[in-house]
């Protein structure tokens, strides 16, 4: 393989081990703390509503609680599926960083094959951006939801 050639494949190796780096952080990145913040939330209301029955405490209007929960749980449902699409872009990236050293290499490669996997990641990444705002969006509505509800409760 010429010099050039060895550069421009070493490099894309290079990619191709970032890339699967990518694939492991977004397993852990912000997503934790989405969820994290979010079950909390949840975990508040549960409380409420545990010290609501005891009745220690009354709510006059529990919608804002409730709104509050569902918003927070589709936060973590968003994210978990933001997870998914997160999941399948770097993995369709992997294949494409394989096929486009192949064709470095000067092996036999399928360029419509490296094609499809491009639309694939493209596509991937579109909907794993678009969910992972909503939710950190819903996470943020929810938690506004919350205070809101305890700032009536006072």
């Amino acid at each position: 393989m010429k010099k050039k050639n060895r550069n421009k494949y070493n490099n894309w190796l290079n990619h191709l081990n970032n890339t699967k780096d990518r694939t492991n952080y977004s397993i852990r990145r912000m997503d934790l703390l989405v969820i994290a913040i979010s079950g909390s939330g949840i975990y508040i209301i549960f409380e409420t509503l545990r010290e609501f029955k005891t009745g220690k405490i009354e709510i006059e209007n529990s919608t804002i609680l409730i709104w509050s929960g569902v918003i927070l749980l589709l936060g973590i449902i968003s994210n978990f599926i933001s997870q998914v699409t997160g999941y399948h872009g770097n993995n369709n990236e992997e294949k494409y960083i394989v096929e486009e050293l192949k064709k470095i290499e000067g092996k036999k490669h399928d360029a419509c094959l490296q094609k499809e996997y491009d639309n694939k990641v493209n596509q991937f990444n579109f909907w794993t951006d678009l969910l992972n705002v909503v939710s950190i969006v819903f996470m943020l509505v929810g938690i506004f939801l919350l205070a809101i509800f305890n700032y009536l409760l006072i």
